[in-house]
């Protein structure tokens, strides 16, 4: 009788330690950012940003990615024809969610994509867009 109270007791044990280490893991990751710098079809980049301010921005929002920030160039290379900017999420599972979503919307596809594929209303010439993490004492964490 005694043995099986033990083995009970060390169940609930490990069961309530497994508990609260799973959740203090999930609780300790860290959002992820995506930084994303376009290099603009030469003159184009006032237009871009305009897009972004009127369009895309919102677009973003809806598919539930958090808008960091968004800014221009204000030296180095390519100056004139530079626009930048971050994006927050939870996760990159749900960055990967989140850009999926945003794909199936239909405003998006005809604002954004089906312009980027059209020679005559391309504003974005090249991208280089990187996936950040914060460090532990970074108070975007």
């Amino acid at each position: 009788m005694m043995k099986w109270k033990i083995l009970t007791i060390l169940g609930v044990t490990f069961g309530l330690l497994g508990t609260g280490w799973g959740i203090s893991a999930q609780q300790s990751e860290s959002r992820v950012f995506e930084l994303r710098m376009y290099k603009t079809v030469a003159g184009k980049r006032a237009e871009l940003s305009d897009r972004f301010r009127d369009h895309t921005a919102a677009m973003f929002e809806q598919a539930g990615m958090e808008n960091i920030g968004y800014w221009t160039a204000a030296t180095g290379d390519d100056t004139d024809d530079t626009f930048i900017y971050m994006l927050g999420y939870p996760s990159l599972a749900a960055r990967d969610q989140m850009w999926q979503v945003l794909g199936e919307n239909p405003e998006f596809q005809r604002l954004i994509v089906a312009a980027e594929r059209s020679e005559d209303r391309k504003l974005v010439d090249t991208i280089d867009a990187r996936m950040i993490v914060p460090t532990e004492y970074s108070a975007l964490r």
